[in-house]
């Protein structure tokens, strides 16, 4: 795994049919910023690509491309792999992918944020924060839970465990 690869996880967008981003447009938009070795994986706006970039040249970029405000969450291969070993259910994750949860937050949650998301009656569902990110495990389905990442009041995007797997191996892939 190369240190110059990076994913890219896109807020928001292609949701209900609304803010549409077209993974190959999206493609598009990250080489034309000079990033080389750019993979999309499913309709939910994720990118792995090689080369270094902040995320205001993305967000503007995207803004720009598409007409709506997109918030990007990155996160270098390191810190990706960093974050898939914390994984605190890796024998659900490994029954029903669908059922372990990854939120990834644009800063850690202040107390206030905390506090919301303990106040939570989430019946059997389960929480772990670990600095930037929340882990879930919905035995019942994301739809049908009471947790919500935004109750910690910082940026957040989720994705399922499968899309988390996948997106490793894209990078596991990646030259």
């Amino acid at each position: 795994m190369s240190s110059s690869l990076h994913i890219a996880l896109l807020r928001g967008v292609n949701v209900g049919g609304h803010r549409k981003v077209p993974m190959l447009a999206l493609r598009a938009v990250f080489e034309s910023l000079g990033l080389k070795q750019v993979q999309t994986y499913i309709q939910s706006g994720n990118a792995v690509y090689a080369g270094q970039i902040s995320r205001e040249p993305v967000e503007a970029a995207l803004e720009a491309e598409f007409g709506f405000a997109v918030a990007v969450l990155l996160r270098s291969a390191a810190e990706w792999a960093d974050m898939t070993e914390r994984n605190p259910y890796p024998l659900q994750a490994a029954q029903d992918g669908s059922k372990v949860q990854l939120a990834l937050l644009d800063a850690e949650p202040g107390l206030e944020g905390v506090a919301a998301m303990m106040a939570v009656q989430s019946g059997a569902d389960e929480w772990v924060l670990s600095g930037r990110e929340l882990f879930m495990y919905t035995p019942n389905g994301l739809g049908r839970s009471k947790l919500d990442p935004q109750r910690l009041r910082v940026g957040a995007t989720t994705r399922n465990w499968r899309t988390v797997t996948a997106l490793s191996d894209l990078l596991d892939t990646s030259i």
